[in-house]
């Protein structure tokens, strides 16, 4: 065999491109040479020269999917996420399939007008398949990994330039002036293999736009992905079609909640981005995997990211961690309350599912299973009981309008320890700012129901107070009549 410059051979280049990149990788790119009518020999052999080894590594990072600056390449990302779906969770949306999950998210939404006053999302009601809900939810995943991917990439380019000043001297001629380059594309790589993994895996669990327990899509809409609800009810002794509608109701629930209340979602994804962005990387775990995997990229892709998170939070990261498990607790416990009341009459199973719901969103959240070992976050909404123990009274004292006003500023919402003791909460025992202004709005709301009643006494003739209010429940409908009629008293009260 022939010698080539500075007297390597062909194979010889070849093991040095394969030791920097992995065999799979390394035979990628290869290939992609020899289909294009490039002798890898020979193209290898004027690598030291810097202008040519400049073209080759443009060659890599094409393979590799380079996005540019970003710590996370999301090309590569996004093709994983959908390679995984279609190889291990693919799913055929029938048409009949899509037009009951719109009936049903059609009818959740008329059961729930009667029991919240937050308007319905004026989007679509759409219904996915897995890859329908990659594309939907890419965006905000990427939001949400990208603080932990920055922090990740700088701990893993330090080890690995420490690991690289050790390498043979022809694996670092190899690398040239590009070693910096190359170290963020092949990290940015492996983030975006290990993201588009865990985006597929939530693709094949999650039901809808934010059951996962964080509000992924983007914009008004309310969704279902008929095959996710389909394998859930396979393991129920419940006919599909109730689950279906169980399920809708708590979507569309979700959705009016996430789309209605304007400062909500960007607060959650906010508060996730501020966690995760201050994520503690654990320095010693990283250099020590670095060492056992070299600069190979194929052992690199077998790392287990939960390994290199610091398992110590700072004080900064329990209390925003705290706070943003009270708010998701919240979110949980209203759409629980509401889903319940809207369903009581509807579905014979509506109490057994409502409590498989509540445990599946404090133990089993598809969120955690995925955002746990990518970020190092794990929420456990853990009072999310307690939650909705507040909202039902909440229904009981304010009413339904008043209850739902809560949502109107985050101020306005209660504390943790209005979870603890919500009698008090609502017996007016808090004398800040905030409980003025609920006083000031639920003052509102008696004196608009009064206005109500004296016109209505004007047009009766004949009739009493007890006559009119009993003829406004008649039209109104007990259920909600009686959810308005508490508010009165208990208020005054």
């Amino acid at each position: 065999m022939s010698e080539l410059g500075d007297g390597q051979t062909p194979d010889q280049w070849e093991q040095m491109l394969r030791a920097v990149l992995g065999d799979h990788a390394a035979e990628q790119i290869l290939e992609q040479m020899r289909s294009q009518g490039i002798d890898p020999g020979e193209q290898l052999s004027q690598m030291m020269s810097p202008a040519n080894f400049n073209a080759v590594v443009s060659q890599v990072k094409d393979m590799l999917g380079s996005s540019g600056d970003g710590p996370v390449n999301w090309k590569v990302g996004e093709r994983m996420a959908r390679q995984t779906v279609q190889q291990e969770h693919y799913d055929t949306l029938l048409a009949a399939d899509a037009d009951r999950a719109r009936s049903a998210l059609q009818t959740a939404s008329l059961w729930l007008d009667p029991a919240t006053a937050i308007d319905p999302c004026t989007g679509p009601n759409q219904a996915w398949s897995r890859l329908d809900w990659v594309a939907h939810t890419l965006a905000t995943f990427k939001r949400l990994t990208e603080p932990v991917g920055a922090n990740v990439s700088r701990a893993f380019i330090t080890a690995m330039h420490e690991e690289l000043a050790h390498a043979p001297e022809e694996m670092r001629r190899l690398m040239g002036g590009n070693t910096e380059h190359m170290m963020r594309s092949m990290i940015a790589s492996l983030l975006g293999m290990q993201y588009g993994v865990g985006l597929a895996e939530l693709a094949a669990t999650s039901f809808g736009t934010s059951d996962a327990g964080l509000p992924l899509v983007e914009g008004q809409t309310a969704a279902l992905v008929p095959a996710n609800v389909a394998d859930f009810a396979d393991g129920l002794d419940i006919d599909t079609d109730e689950v279906t509608l169980f399920v809708a109701v708590r979507e569309q629930a979700a959705a009016r909640l996430y789309s209605r209340v304007p400062w909500l979602r960007a607060r959650v994804l906010d508060t996730v981005a501020a966690y995760a962005s201050e994520i503690a990387i654990d320095t010693a775990s990283i250099e020590e995997r670095v060492r056992e995997m070299g600069l190979d990229l194929q052992k690199m892709q077998e790392l287990d990211l939960s390994e290199v998170f610091s398992q110590d939070p700072t004080a900064g990261q329990r209390e925003t961690l705290e706070r943003l498990e009270h708010l998701l607790s919240l979110v949980e416990g209203w759409v629980s309350a509401v889903s319940a009341q809207a369903v009581a009459a509807q579905l014979p199973h509506a109490v057994p599912l409502g409590e498989m719901f509540t445990r599946r969103s404090a133990t089993e959240s598809p969120a955690n299973q995925v955002f746990g070992p990518l970020v190092g976050l794990e929420l456990k909404p853990r009072r999310i009981r307690e939650a909705e123990t507040f909202w039902r009274m909440a229904l009981d004292s304010l009413g339904i309008e008043g209850r739902d006003h809560l949502w109107s500023h985050p101020d306005l919402l209660p504390g943790p320890k209005a979870l603890e003791d919500p009698a008090a909460f609502f017996a007016g025992e808090d004398s800040s700012p905030v409980a003025d202004e609920l006083d000031a709005f639920l003052a509102e709301v008696l004196a608009s129901a009064d206005d109500a009643d004296t016109s209505s006494n004007g047009s009766e003739q004949g009739g009493g107070a007890h006559a009119t209010d009993e003829a406004t429940g008649d039209q109104s409908g007990n259920e909600q009549h009686d959810a308005g009629s508490d508010a009165p008293g208990e208020a005054n009260a």
